[in-house]
């Protein structure tokens, strides 16, 4: 089974930080399971001679872990007793004891000739869709606390037996639904096992009675037929199981972070939409405002009277009331735009909350009982953990509500007090030149005041537009810019859903090799040899 392909799995595996598998020279292992107070820790101690304090007396959950012993009258068999399963608030018993299925050769499934919950139903169909062989032991209990009920047993040990046959029934019944049939069924009083081991006088009598033999035979002859293939497919499907529950995990992820990207595509387009049309009206308020100001100095020159050299001065004033209103004007229309572009991303973050899935954690792998080491987050997509920089750095932060606020708080920060001085610059020049050495002409001529003048505000209003549409244009790129970025993450982080992807085929395709090697070793241990 060691060829090439083989070897590139387990190496997959490695890299991945799973656990070893186990040697092919431990024993077969047994693992016991069925319901709370079904006799498994009897059983137990009659395999293996080991203590009673595990055995109940009555009272649900007695066995609250795991615990495994070799088996006294089977050579290398191991005998593993696990929590009981149908217990009220008993999911915990459960997980415990499915853990152990995916290290069995064989599943042995304790029955009692009393109710069959459909919890331990539920447990039953469980193992049979892992696939295990499964042995059914019915232990047929009657109380032997004292010499009369002893007494009254080995008189008639077949009477415990009768008319439980129904059971069989039922558990074959729940298997076949996986496509399952025990390998054997035997029944037992297991109580009347543990028994013989100690009884010196009556113990040959409640072994034969208990029937356990019947068992211990069917243990044997597993062990003997079939060591060596369950021994394989155990080895095998361990890292099979790994591998499968990595694969899951990955595909768990990447499902994610896609859904991450998707949602942060649909909100980074909606802020941007939101943002282009705010960014527009307020471009248009910003022209109307310049037009409705500087228009109302347009009738200026009605006010004049006197034409001597005071015009200058009056005009020096009136254009630093125009340039202020102006400035006042714009600026407070960039700092309403600041906020409303805050206000619509929050908004937009607000909607799109409800469809925002949570962010992966890859380091949940650590959560694998047993399965995974601490470094396994960081081997999953190879050397330099390209997946836990991409999902824990800051370009997927802007994917989950990265706003434009930034950039347009910036941009108004440095337009505040600009508008003023680049039009006062401008308009000095010009007023130096339409009253100096013009008075005369202002007196004897109204109209040509109004013409310049007019020209003046001409270009004060030329000016304003074209500082409006430098401001508006810086922040548009600002927001271009921040919404590319956004977009950069997006990209970064589908590269590593597209590299989960990637490990997801990879591992598939070995555990596909996998398969067939070890249906190959299996065909070799039957005496069937094929070529590779």
């Amino acid at each position: 089974m060691s060829n090439e392909t083989t070897a590139h799995l387990l190496e997959v595996v490695e890299r991945a930080a799973i656990t070893e598998t186990p040697t092919a020279g431990r024993p077969m292992r047994v693992v016991l399971m069925g319901r709370t107070m079904a006799g498994k820790s009897t059983l137990l101690a009659a395999l293996t001679g080991g203590s009673a304090e595990r055995i109940g007396v009555g009272a649900q959950r007695t066995s609250r872990d795991v615990l495994a012993a070799p088996a006294l009258d089977l050579q290398d068999v191991e005998i593993v007793d696990t929590p009981g399963v149908g217990a009220k608030d008993g999911a915990e018993d459960v997980a415990l004891a499915m853990a152990e299925v995916p290290g069995a050769d064989l599943v042995l499934w304790v029955a009692s000739n009393d109710s069959f919950q459909e919890e331990t139903a539920q447990a039953l169909r469980a193992v049979a869709f892992r696939g295990k062989p499964v042995v059914v032991a019915l232990n047929c209990r009657a109380s032997l606390f004292d010499e009369l009920d002893r007494e009254d047993f080995l008189d008639d040990p077949t009477s415990v037996f009768d008319q439980h046959q129904g059971h069989f029934s039922t558990i074959r019944a729940h298997l076949s639904a996986a496509g399952v049939q025990p390998v054997a069924e035997v029944m037992l009083h297991a109580e009347a096992a543990r028994q013989a081991r100690t009884d010196e006088q009556f113990g040959i009598a409640l072994k034969s009675g208990s029937r356990v033999q019947h068992l211990l035979d069917t243990l044997e002859r597993e062990s003997r037929v079939h060591r060596t293939a369950r021994r394989v497919l155990r080895t095998t499907d361990e890292v099979r199981g790994q591998a499968q529950s990595l694969s899951e995990v990955l595909a768990d992820s990447e499902q994610q972070i896609r859904g991450l990207v998707r949602v942060g595509q649909g909100l980074r387009n909606d802020q941007q939409l939101r943002a282009a049309r705010l960014v527009d009206a307020c471009q248009q308020r910003m022209e109307d405002d310049t037009v409705r100001i500087v228009g109302q100095r347009h009738g200026w020159h009605q006010t004049i009277t006197d034409f001597g050299p005071q015009v200058s001065e009056k005009w020096e004033t009136e254009q630093e009331s125009l340039i202020a209103e102006i400035d006042q004007a714009l600026t407070s229309h960039l700092n309403e735009l600041s906020r409303a572009i805050t206000e619509a991303n929050s908004a937009a973050q607000q909607e799109w909350s409800t469809a925002m899935p949570a962010a992966p954690r890859i380091e949940g792998l650590r959560d694998f009982r047993g399965l995974w080491k601490r470094r396994a987050a960081g081997a999953v997509v190879g050397a330099g953990g390209a997946l836990a920089a991409a999902l824990l750095g800051a370009k997927v932060g802007a994917l989950a509500g990265g706003t434009f606020g930034g950039p347009i708080g910036a941009g108004v920060g440095l337009i505040v007090g600009g508008i003023g001085t680049a039009l006062v610059s401008s308009l000095r020049k010009k007023v130096q030149s339409l009253f100096k050495g013009k008075s005369r002409i202002l007196e004897e001529n109204r109209e040509l005041l109004r013409i310049e003048i007019g020209n003046v505000l001409e270009e004060v209003e030329r000016q304003a537009r074209s500082q409006t549409e430098t401001i508006i244009g810086r922040i548009r790129a600002d927001l271009s810019t921040t919404a590319e970025q956004r977009a950069e993450a997006e990209t970064a982080v589908l590269d590593v859903a597209d590299r989960l992807a990637g490990q997801q085929r990879l591992i598939n395709a070995t555990t596909a090799a996998l398969d067939h090697d070890t249906a190959v070793c299996l065909l070799q241990v039957d005496g069937r040899p094929r070529e590779q």
